[in-house]
């Protein structure tokens, strides 16, 4: 449970963080804290847009459990064979199969403990992964979307960037005057541009005093900010909804913009 809530203290807020709200659409929170905080999150654009993302991906996580299951291709069941067959053969008496004993007649098969509880965390994380990339992806279209003249955001439609190739778009044209028109269009695009992959933009995160291992990309695409060419990285800041970190950095990672719009 999250600590906005511990102790029987009340919520604060709007906003809300994305782990408050996610606790209240789980149903883990106990039902006089469920009971205050329902009617002020209904009451919240923001917060009831979060709420129909998470239930989008439930939904959609129920969808795909009762999916059937696509075979493997087989050329990477051909290659994942390839693969464990060198492994085997690495191993102390590799190339030594052992056949397993046929099932008894009658015995229920017998359960690896370790196994199951392995299975289950990846589910759990599996799962926790896409309600935060749904929740991020709501939080930048009520970001960059315009409100109306009483404040509260029009219709927002999602993000329509998706993980590119490197190269796929051409540089985005942005400004220094308005990095925050620049979120919606990077989106969740995954273009390093320069950088060339991930391990590039880790390195020029870390030489920009941001810990790579914690940080929560959402998108990256290479753009020209004030006629410059860099790449352009969008980071959530920890615990701060509906806050993005803008940081644009040249080749040798040298920042050429670098800071918190919302």
């Amino acid at each position: 449970m999250t600590d906005e809530v511990r102790g029987g203290r009340g919520p604060s807020g709007p906003p809300w963080s994305v782990d408050l709200l996610a606790d209240l659409h789980a149903g883990v929170l106990d039902r006089e804290q469920s009971a205050r905080l329902w009617p002020r999150v209904k009451a919240d654009p923001a917060a009831r847009a979060i709420l129909d993302a998470l239930e989008s991906v439930r939904t959609d996580l129920g969808d795909l459990g009762a999916a059937p299951v696509a075979p493997m291709p087989a050329h990477l069941a051909a290659r994942l064979d390839a693969a464990l067959d060198a492994e085997a053969r690495r191993a102390p008496g590799g190339g030594v199969a052992v056949a397993p004993l046929p099932p008894q007649p009658g015995l229920a098969p017998v359960v690896d403990l370790d196994a199951a509880r392995r299975k289950r965390n990846r589910m759990a994380a599996w799962a926790g992964g896409l309600l935060t990339a749904a929740a991020a992806a709501v939080a930048i279209s009520i970001a960059v979307v315009p409100t109306s003249t009483t404040g509260v955001p029009k219709a927002a439609m999602p993000p329509s960037g998706q993980t590119q190739v490197p190269g796929a778009q051409p540089p985005l044209a942005a400004s220094s005057s308005d990095l925050g028109g620049a979120i919606g269009k990077v989106g969740t695009t995954k273009d390093y541009g320069d950088l060339g992959d991930q391990a590039g933009l880790d390195r020029c995160l870390a030489a920009n005093d941001v810990d790579p291992a914690k940080a929560q990309t959402i998108g990256v695409r290479p753009v020209t900010l004030d006629g410059k060419p860099g790449t352009m990285a969008i980071l959530l800041v920890p615990g701060e909804l509906g806050k993005f970190r803008v940081l644009v950095v040249e080749p040798d990672c040298s920042a050429l913009a670098d800071t918190v719009i919302g």
